[in-house]
């Protein structure tokens, strides 16, 4: 009778010790990658020491590498950015688990989605493919898949618009994205959506980050891509706010602290913007609050510039697409690029009147438009979010020889052609659009479709061997499906107006 007693005792008391102990509350999120180096976002439900054992892919767990461990603490929203520096090949996939207090832990899917299995959690080394030969071509360029969104609102009791319909919904579109297995993916902004509970305080910002992060849809997609996110303005703070937002320095500890991106700003110039490439890919992911005028201030009747992405924001940008350009000019360069992708919470080149979009800061961005094609840069796609639905838009420039006067850059009677591929929204409530913008660019083959007015997320594939290269872009639907078919076509087959080819975006010379 003893005997029984003193084990039921030491059972409870063991359940009652290994509840208590800490555990991996949201993540893990693979972030910047690099030849060299991987960082991994996790977070703890406690303090507790984080590491990461990772082996190949193809290989065995018995194999793996221990990382260094990292101390969470609740200061930082028990926080840790753990870097994955030892044993790495470029190119190469690996498999991972994560150990809290020297527990491994076992994120799984949700039970309705996948009957509560283990996610097979795995993040990749960024490839080294220039100057590597592949057959009779000097550069082993290779296929890779991006996906992309914004405006992801996730319901709260207490906390949303009471006595009306949840903002948020069909959360099950975090899993289509998994199921179409991206290598990267691109938060576009409102990556959360700050409630007046949030976003006076620190704490509030941290604890919205922390609920959201925790929907068992997002914990596929987190683990098994490399993610890196810019800001709009609910992530940032209050509604439409911009450089006036007294908390501003807040917001960007508390965005850095939620991401693994590969820089935050610059030592002269604050903000969250940042820039990184892969493969034949640059990408710039750049801060549309930090500067931001708010869009209905009038300055430039006092002669004052009204920005949005302010001048120093807007010349490192020019300065590293000049950059970029001079190493991409031909294959005989060091960065044989083929594509710019310039992110922008904000839309950039629509027409619709929207007084957020970029063209209403108007003298800063014939700026930005006119040095991009007096520099002559190639493969300028824009992308953006913010405004609810999905749609493409095209800008057609014709050159007019005479830089410094606006809107006449370039070479005379040259037509230089720049895109932007809008996915908006994620999870927040979407809308059919504006029917009215002149610089939509139908993509789709119904007749009377020619944006997306349902929440979607965007697929962009890079294919092709250098010289033909070219980006294929796809709408999904929540569930997967795909939004811009070719009528006739197989079920993952587009439209031939959803075919980008890199030569046709180069600029004239």
């Amino acid at each position: 009778m003893l005997a029984r007693t003193f084990t039921c005792f030491f059972l409870l008391f063991y359940i009652s010790a290994v509840a208590g102990r800490p555990t991996l509350l949201n993540g893990p999120m693979p972030g910047v990658s690099t030849m060299e180096s991987v960082v991994i976002w996790t977070q703890t439900d406690a303090p507790a020491a984080v590491h990461i054992e990772y082996w190949p892919k193809s290989g065995n767990q018995a194999d793996a590498i221990r990382s260094k461990s990292y101390e969470t603490e609740s200061e930082n929203a028990h926080v840790a950015k753990v870097a994955i520096t030892e044993g790495l090949v470029p190119g190469e996939r690996y498999s991972y688990s994560v150990f809290v207090d020297g527990r491994e832990q076992k994120p799984a899917f949700r039970s309705e989605y996948k009957e509560n299995t283990p996610i097979p959690m795995e993040f990749q080394v960024k490839p080294r493919w220039r100057f590597v030969p592949s057959g009779d071509d000097r550069h082993s360029v290779f296929d890779f898949r991006i996906a992309a969104g914004s405006c992801n609102y996730i319901n709260e009791d207490g906390y949303d618009r009471e006595g009306q319909t949840p903002y948020g919904g069909q959360y099950q579109i975090f899993e289509s994205i998994y199921e179409k297995s991206p290598d990267l993916m691109l938060w576009l902004g409102d990556n959360v959506y700050y409630r007046e509970n949030d976003f006076e305080s620190r704490s509030g910002m941290m604890h919205r980050w922390t609920h959201d992060r925790a929907i068992p849809e997002l914990r596929p997609l987190l683990a098994t891509a490399q993610h890196f996110a810019t800001w709009d303005d609910h992530d940032y703070g209050p509604n439409d706010i911009g450089r006036s937002y007294p908390l501003k320095g807040i917001a960007k500890e508390t965005f850095d602290l939620f991401w693994a991106n590969p820089s935050s700003g610059l030592p002269e110039t604050p903000g969250i913007f940042t820039f990184f490439s892969w493969g034949d890919v640059n990408v710039f992911m750049l801060d549309n609050r930090s500067y931001l005028t708010t869009a209905t201030a009038s300055p430039e009747k006092f002669g004052k510039p009204k920005p949005m992405l302010g001048e120093a924001q807007v010349d490192w940008l020019i300065d590293h697409l000049v950059w970029a350009q001079s190493q991409m000019a031909d294959d005989s360069k060091s960065y044989p690029a083929r594509f710019n992708l310039i992110c922008v919470g904000n839309q950039v080149l629509s027409e619709s009147g929207n007084l957020h979009g970029y063209r209403n800061f108007k003298d800063e961005w014939q700026y930005l438009i006119d040095r991009i094609v007096e520099e002559g840069i190639d493969g300028v796609v824009f992308l953006s979010g913010d405004v609810h639905f999905g749609e493409v838009n095209q800008l057609k420039y014709t050159g007019g020889g005479q830089p410094g006067v606006p809107g006449k850059a370039g070479i005379e009677g040259e037509v230089y052609t720049l895109h932007e591929l809008t996915s908006s929204s994620l999870t927040a409530g979407s809308w059919a659009g504006s029917e009215t913008n002149p610089a939509r660019l139908d993509i789709f083959d119904e007749p009377d479709v020619d944006r997306v007015g349902q929440r979607n997320f965007l697929v962009m594939d890079f294919k092709g061997p250098l010289e033909d290269r070219r980006m294929e872009v796809r709408y999904f639907d929540s569930d997967g499906k795909l939004i811009n078919r070719k009528q006739g076509g197989g079920p993952d087959e587009i439209t031939e107006a959803s075919i980008f080819r890199a030569e046709a975006l180069r600029s004239p010379r």
